[in-house]
């Protein structure tokens, strides 16, 4: 049992991180499920210059300006699509603003040759570049603090398209046409599918104006979108996961309430979290938790392993269920590991990433002296836990993903940034550990989070925002792996509840 004072410590921890629960993960996800809006007849499009507002719950959150021209890229005679996008929110009481722009040469059926992605957010940036050959793209990552470089295979007899909003490439609409490709998605750094089919023709009403429209479906691994556009190719309005919605405006009417005379609109992680049934007191303290999730659940969210479990139920209407159970126990430090690691079949989770950049020198001299002569794969994991909780400081603001070496330049950062200086961290030590991401449980319902796992003779969880390394029942995993694996909760954002079964 507790002691009064513990609870109110536990209590205080958890609130004093509330406000890295996953900020930038919500916006992420967010900013992404804007990127493949539509298909077009691209005969009309080029060139073309047109102002999106971006709409939440109602009220103005940002807006977007597409423009595409015709350009020189190297020799070839080529399109420029170029697209700038601002969004500000609220996230658990925090303003983050984002900014990003994109730029992609094309050839005429839109295939891609060239491709620049720049972020920015709470300060920080990160920038992108990629150019596309035959069989591969090569990519490259600048931060304020490093480089890396990435080769990534483009699948056999995939259609590339070098913007996923122009899927159609030449094609005229039609009711009924459907295509199937595959774009680059900057943020995972992956080759993606995308399906694209013409619903119906209906006119709609924007801004006090009548527009003839085709209807557009648009299918990706990050959620579903709907558009309505021209049959010339304009963008009248697109509508996205969690009610959002983008709609065509003059230059002056998308700017307006964004760049002067901006007032937040709801709290969008409080307003996305997954509302719970009932509550837990003492969540930091929960040693086993049984919860009924019930979604747009993605098969591979059923993760079992690192003492969780998961038993999907019969579906609801059209939404998958599942039940979790997560049991949390201090781990016995005399079966853990030694150092270095030797099993092959764990080689991958000792790999530098782009963003988990594991061999980095700054990351490989922090990490030997944060482990010393420490041999146990455990003792050095919680060293290292130890190490980022103490000196890293929560920054609310910032909206991006960051790789490991800006992460230990500035320390500061979200949740997701705890997690990723420890995972880099650790890899660099020799431990397996991997990203994960799901829910964790704070003030009445569950919120979005990141944490990693790390491998010391079985898989540990261990969350650097905490202040010790027992991590509570209530840390309900959905992805892992790499860095970028948590941007598979796309789907789920918003469209979750929870039924919590019982806890202990």
């Amino acid at each position: 049992m507790q002691s009064e004072g513990n609870r109110e410590q536990g209590i205080g921890n958890r609130q004093r991180w509330s406000v890295i629960i996953l900020l930038c993960f919500s916006f992420f996800i967010l900013q992404f499920s804007l990127l493949p809006v539509v298909a077009a007849d691209q005969a009309a499009l080029v060139p073309t210059d047109g102002w999106l507002g971006i709409y939440w719950a109602k009220q103005k959150m940002g807006y977007m300006h597409i423009m595409v021209d015709k350009a020189k890229y190297e020799d070839h005679d080529c399109n420029k699509v170029q697209s700038t996008l601002r969004t500000k929110l609220l996230l658990l009481g925090a303003n983050v603003q984002q900014d990003i722009s994109t730029i992609v040469y094309t050839d005429d059926h839109f295939a891609p040759y060239f491709q620049t992605f720049d972020m920015s957010s709470g300060g920080r940036k990160i920038s992108l570049e990629a150019k596309f050959n035959k069989d591969v793209v090569k990519c490259k990552v600048t931060t304020d603090g490093s480089e890396s470089k990435k080769d990534i295979p483009i699948p056999e007899g995939a259609s590339l398209i070098g913007d996923s909003m122009y899927a159609m490439g030449t094609e005229k609409l039609v009711v009924g046409l459907k295509a199937k490709m595959n774009y680059f998605n900057p943020l995972t750094l992956s080759i993606d599918p995308l399906d694209v089919e013409v619903l119906r023709q209906e006119q709609v009403e924007v801004g006090g104006k009548t527009y003839d429209t085709f209807v557009v479906k648009n299918t990706t691994p990050m959620g579903d979108m709907t558009s309505w556009q021209t049959e010339t190719g304009a963008i009248v309005k697109v509508l996205a996961p969690m009610g959002m919605e983008m709609k065509i405006e003059s230059a002056e009417e998308a700017v307006a309430g964004i760049d002067t005379g901006y007032t937040p609109p709801a709290d969008l992680a409080v307003l996305t979290s997954v509302k719970a049934n009932i509550d837990i007191p003492n969540p930091e303290t929960v040693k086993k938790l049984t919860v009924k999730l019930t979604g747009d659940l993605d098969p591979n969210m059923g993760i079992s392993g690192g003492g969780q479990t998961v038993k999907w139920l019969d579906p609801v209407d059209e939404d998958r269920v599942a039940e979790f159970t997560i049991k949390s126990s201090s781990f016995d430090k005399k079966k853990s590991v030694k150092l270095p690691t030797t099993d092959k079949k764990l080689e991958q989770y000792l790999e530098p990433t782009p963003y988990l950049q594991s061999s980095a020198p700054e990351i490989k001299e922090q990490a030997a002296k944060i482990v010393g002569t420490e041999k146990s794969a455990y003792g050095a994991a919680s060293k290292i836990r130890a190490w980022v909780s103490g000196s890293m400081q929560p920054q609310a603001d910032i909206g991006i993903v960051r790789p490991a070496v800006d992460v230990l330049k500035m320390k500061v950062g979200v949740c997701r940034d705890y997690a990723v200086l420890y995972a880099a961290l650790a890899r660099a030590a020799g431990i397996p550990t991997k990203v994960v991401a799901g829910l964790v449980f704070m003030k009445g319902n569950f919120y979005y989070h990141a944490w990693a796992e790390s491998y010391v003779g079985e898989w540990v969880p261990f969350d650097a925002t905490l202040k010790s390394d027992f991590v509570d029942a209530t840390h309900i995993k959905l992805t892992e792996g790499d860095a970028t694996s948590m941007f598979q909760m796309a789907r789920v954002f918003g469209s979750l509840k929870a039924e919590i079964l019982k806890f202990e």
